[in-house]
């Protein structure tokens, strides 16, 4: 199973428009079996953003409700507490910009699982605040939804026990994707 670590979110035509979503529901399109750990606001808005999760056949049992008005926070107190409702996973992916301990957190359980960390943020991380094995992707200002279902392949592929640099290749190949340069592979081990 993949665990997706973020905030999800709609557009204004109620499609899923953050990362978190767009990758989540990109790996359940790919076959995987999908769970947000994140936090969403306790109002009409995010009841339609759990719908559409459920649409896209992502599961949100670690799915906090945040009181309406107070921002939609995800801290690291947050994700250790839904990690603890996921029996199983194999592929542990932030797809949200997390402060330092969040972040932590979220590697701690990537270890504890046994699990495969991807990092697929919209900024630039510190690849010392992360484990030498994890998968290190920034997403790219324009074409978000590309980066998405590039990521979602790659994870699902991953999810199914393929070495990273075949789940990779793969992903790319069937994406079009076009790294910015020679040699921006993701550094990942098994």
């Amino acid at each position: 199973m993949i665990v997706v670590v973020g905030r999800p979110g709609l557009d204004d035509g109620g499609a899923l428009d953050r990362l978190t979503g767009r990758v989540a529901a990109a790996a359940a399109a790919n076959g995987a079996r999908v769970e947000i750990v994140g936090s969403v606001a306790d109002d009409a808005l995010g009841d339609e953003t759990i719908v559409a999760l459920g649409r896209a056949r992502v599961g949100h049992a670690a799915l906090l409700r945040v009181p309406a008005g107070q921002g939609i926070r995800l801290d690291a107190a947050d994700i250790e507490l839904g990690l603890r409702y996921v029996a199983d996973c194999r592929v542990l992916v932030v797809a949200d910009e997390l402060d330092k301990a969040a972040l932590s957190a979220s590697v701690d359980g990537a270890r504890y699982h046994g699990a495969q960390l991807v990092v697929a943020t919209p900024i630039a991380l510190d690849a010392a605040d992360l484990p030498d094995h994890a998968t290190v992707l920034t997403a790219p200002d324009e074409d978000a939804g590309a980066f998405a279902e590039l990521v979602g392949r790659y994870v699902a592929s991953l999810d199914t026990g393929t070495d990273p640099a075949d789940a990779w290749r793969d992903a790319l190949a069937a994406t079009g994707w076009e790294p910015a340069a020679e040699g921006d592979e993701p550094a990942a081990d098994a």
